[in-house]
């Protein structure tokens, strides 16, 4: 009865809707297409239904899933929950064995680490054996090092827990004895890699750089150890790992020490590979100081210029595979100067035996090589250790003094000459000797070949034999004052003031010459001046025993001209 009373409704408000879409008759025409119209509304609206209705579907079998799962899972709890049960009741009965069951744990925890350490000791010898076999190659060099490394640290395990059994122990020393040979092969060829850095470092710089990868690997496994054993000692320890110094003057106590505590300093990698170096200089310097210094001067200078210029290539091609903080370069230029200076010094012993051009050729190389070292950087002070060392004292002084007898021997000679020769006559009529322009012109060569050929000590050296020279040819011409004037001659005495006043000028065009030559720190301890003013005092001693036999004012006009 209620689908009947619904269905009368909705045919009157379909009727109701007709109407309200059909108005007037002339709008029965536009029927078939609002028939059309409903039709797809209808096919929309069939078609939503059939969407909303499939997801429904879908949700309720995803419920009935989940469904089935928990009751699945309740299932397992339950059986976990009787296991459990069952459980309990088991372990009610295990109480009384609780000890019993304790030591049996312990004995199989400790049985699986024995059987691991027993593996691992087993597999030292073919660990040993393959890091051996590896040195072969120069890229494995750090794993190598890293193998025997970890090598060491089994060996140290194993020994430290069979410490408590002597027997055991010295069991253990022999079966580590591989160890100990692949270590030593492995530092052979390290050190070699580090006694050749020159020749490595042009040719496989990257073999070098992995030498040097494992020193401070090393250098940085001792501190690590030497940490952990000063903290193992306590704060005294501490204290002497942070100040080595310190310690070190300490070391009469530190010969009490038990001999694995003083392991604990550690192998000193970083001051093996200073000693390989300077080894390697040592070997690179052997012929020039065993041979080439003894035999032939020639081939010891070529020698040397040949070392020196090395340091270039330690400059562009060592240093860099070094780390900086070896400071590699100036390490080097203090090995090779002071080898160096003891070649220098073997030169100076047979400095008699050595001629003054050889002496020169030693000096000009020395000059060549600080030149080379301020072209590599280096700091002046440091640059001039060789020259200002005093290795070449005994040379220079050979120099100095064959310089100072040869020329007072020519000037002797020439004043003695000057006794008999007739004095010169300049374009003005001025009267001359040429003893002063000759002398000058020697000493003006000595400091120009000093001062182009050797070094600023030696021009500072030739500087105060100039000095010393003027002052002994014033005082030979004083000398010289001694005799009677009659037999000196008027217009020898003429020449003689003529040339002391010319000696005056002429002495003080070297002296501004060389002092300007000199460094400054040199040229103020060097004094011309009054050495300069010398000549002067000499003119005048030389014009009083001028005028005193002129007793006529014409005597005097004549001989004026002369001046």
């Amino acid at each position: 009865m209620m689908a009947d009373d619904l269905g009368v409704e909705a045919k009157e408000a379909a009727v109701r809707e007709v109407a309200k879409l059909l108005p007037l008759p002339e709008l029965l025409q536009s029927i078939a297409s609002i028939k059309a119209d409903y039709i797809a509304r209808q096919q929309a609206n069939d078609a939503h239904l059939s969407t909303m209705v499939a997801e429904q579907v879908e949700q309720a079998q995803g419920g009935l899933e989940s469904l089935s799962l928990s009751q699945k899972t309740i299932g397992q709890l339950r059986e976990n929950f009787v296991d459990i049960e069952k459980l309990c009741q088991e372990c009610q009965t295990l109480i009384e064995n609780h000890d019993q069951i304790k030591l049996l744990s312990n004995a199989r925890n400790n049985l699986n680490m024995t059987l691991k350490d027993v593996e691992g000791m087993m597999s030292i010898s073919s660990e040993a054996a393959e890091a051996h076999d590896s040195l072969t190659d120069e890229k494995e060099l750090v794993s190598t090092y890293e193998r025997l490394t970890a090598l060491d640290g089994k060996r140290r395990f194993a020994l430290a827990a069979a410490s408590s059994h002597e027997e055991e122990v010295g069991r253990l020393s022999e079966y580590f004895e591989d160890i100990d040979r692949t270590w030593e092969t492995f530092e052979r060829t390290l050190w070699g890699h580090v006694s050749n850095f020159f020749k490595l470092a042009k040719e496989s710089p990257q073999t070098l750089v992995r030498a040097l990868r494992v020193v401070e690997m090393q250098e940085i496994l001792d501190q690590e150890v030497a940490t952990e054993a000063a903290e193992a000692e306590g704060g005294g320890a501490v204290e002497s790992v942070a100040n080595p110094r310190k310690n070190a003057k300490k070391s009469a106590s530190s010969r009490n020490l038990p001999q694995q505590k003083l392991k604990v300093q550690g192998k000193g990698y970083k001051d093996k590979c200073y000693e390989e170096i300077s080894k390697a200089v040592e070997a690179r310097f052997n012929q020039l100081l065993t041979e080439l210094v003894f035999e032939d001067l020639k081939g010891a200078l070529e020698e040397a210029k040949k070392i020196g210029e090395e340091l270039g290539d330690i400059y562009d091609f060592v240093a860099p595979c070094f780390p900086p903080r070896y400071e590699i370069f100036q390490l080097m230029v203090n090995l090779y100067t002071e080898r160096f200076i003891q070649w220098l010094r073997l030169l100076s012993d047979r400095a008699n035996d050595m001629t003054n051009i050889e002496i020169l050729k030693v000096t000009g190389w020395v000059v060549e090589y600080q030149e080379n070292l301020i072209g590599l950087g280096v700091d002046d002070s440091l640059a001039q250790v060789c020259s200002e060392s005093g290795a070449m004292d005994p040379l220079m002084n050979a120099y100095v003094e064959r310089m100072q007898a040869t020329t007072r021997k020519w000037y002797l000679n020439i004043l003695e000459a000057d006794k008999v020769q007739a004095p010169k006559k300049t374009d003005d009529g001025k009267l001359y000797t040429p003893a002063a322009v000759d002398l000058f012109r020697i000493l003006g060569e000595q400091v120009q070949i000093v001062r182009e050929n050797s070094t600023d000590v030696m021009l500072y050296r030739i500087a105060l034999a100039i000095i010393q020279v003027m002052i002994d040819f014033q005082a030979a011409q004083r000398q010289k004052l001694e005799e009677p004037a009659s037999e000196i001659g008027l217009e020898a005495l003429c020449a003689m003031i003529n040339n002391n006043l010319r000696c005056y000028d002429l002495a003080m065009e070297l002296s501004s010459s060389t002092l300007e030559a000199l460094p400054q720190n040199y040229a103020e301890q060097v004094n011309f001046e009054d050495t300069c003013k010398g000549f002067l005092e000499v003119a005048k001693v030389y014009w009083k025993l001028f005028i005193k036999p002129l007793v006529s004012f014409s005597k005097i006009q004549e001989f004026k001209s002369y001046l």
